[in-house]
């Protein structure tokens, strides 16, 4: 009778665990999660994202701040809204470049040069103000003759203060308090970066990785939204003989043939006189509008139709 109870509590036991794998696959490779922002077929700003600063002291197996960061890259791509600008990987690419202009390395074309790296006028952050993890309740499980298997579950919640950045200023232009909560949001596998760490995918299969992705939806959301009320700025490359101007913003961006844009003149920077500071940057002379009529990936065409026509180098446009 023990033997046939026994056999029957590890045939129970192997269908509960089938069930549950079964659950944690569906859930964890549900796809991008929809962030319910809809499509967007609008300008894109570049945008950096940094590791979050682990304010919270949190210790444990998980690098929690640079897991947040290579999420929030992945959900801001996912969003379709913007120009990933590579931040984690900063330092690799700066050594390659000082490696090619030093002499040391047999020259090439193509190669990493200085002056090449692509500016991100927003940073995208955070800091990690508060973990809690948790086992509670009696959930699930089995029961069979006193015996009980599959009895808790672990909670976990964060709470992040998440920021956008000027990098131009160094001012913070927009902040958000997010908490996020274990079970509250899909788990999703979107695009990742060359920052992805081998850890993140366990990570994401944890209570605390299912906190994090519920605080990275909001973040993603939260900043989306709030980069939607700013204008994407871009500047004047070159005039071409046929009296085209050319600009650096291309489809990458989402420009396209047809959208007018205003001319100005680059703006100067406003320095506090008492202490240095940068305080922001004087909004330039209006000096024309422009039309795109041809666009490459990474710069445009515009023709002139009104103001200026041979504008200088830097000259800033303003998309909407």
């Amino acid at each position: 009778m023990r033997k046939l109870l026994l056999a029957l509590i590890a045939i129970l036991i192997g269908t509960f665990c089938a069930q549950q794998a079964e659950a944690q696959r569906t859930q964890t490779r549900s796809g991008a999660a929809d962030l319910g922002l809809g499509e967007y077929t609008g300008i894109r700003h570049a945008i950096g994202v940094v590791d979050f600063d682990n304010q919270a002291g949190w210790r444990g197996r998980w690098q929690l701040g640079r897991n947040l960061s290579i999420m929030l890259e992945s959900a801001l791509s996912d969003t379709e809204r913007f120009v990933l600008v590579d931040r984690q990987q900063l330092g690799n690419v700066m050594r390659e470049q000082d490696l090619a202009a030093s002499g040391r390395a047999a020259p090439a074309r193509g190669v990493a040069q200085t002056g090449q790296i692509r500016p991100a006028r927003f940073i995208a952050s955070g800091s990690i103000t508060e973990v809690e993890e948790s086992a509670s309740g009696r959930d699930g499980g089995i029961g069979i003759g006193g015996v009980r298997v599959g009895g808790g579950r672990q909670q976990a919640q964060i709470t992040a203060i998440v920021r956008i950045t000027d990098s131009s200023t160094g001012e913070i232009v927009a902040q958000e308090r997010v908490v996020g909560r274990a079970g509250r949001t899909a788990l999703r596998i979107g695009v990742r970066h060359q920052g992805m760490s081998g850890e993140l995918g366990g990570f994401e299969k944890t209570p605390l990785g299912e906190a994090a992705q519920d605080v990275i939806n909001q973040a993603a959301v939260f900043i989306a939204q709030q980069m939607e009320e700013f204008p994407v700025e871009g500047n004047v490359i070159r005039v071409a003989a046929n009296g085209q101007v050319l600009i650096n913003r291309g489809s990458e961006f989402g420009v396209e043939a047809g959208q007018e844009m205003v001319l100005r003149t680059e703006g100067e920077q406003i320095v506090d006189p008492m202490t240095g500071a940068v305080l922001g940057v004087e909004e330039g002379r209006e000096i024309g509008r422009l039309r795109v009529v041809r666009v490459e990936e990474r710069f445009a065409y515009c023709e002139v139709l009104e103001g200026e026509t041979n504008p200088d180098v830097g000259a800033v446009v303003y998309l909407k």
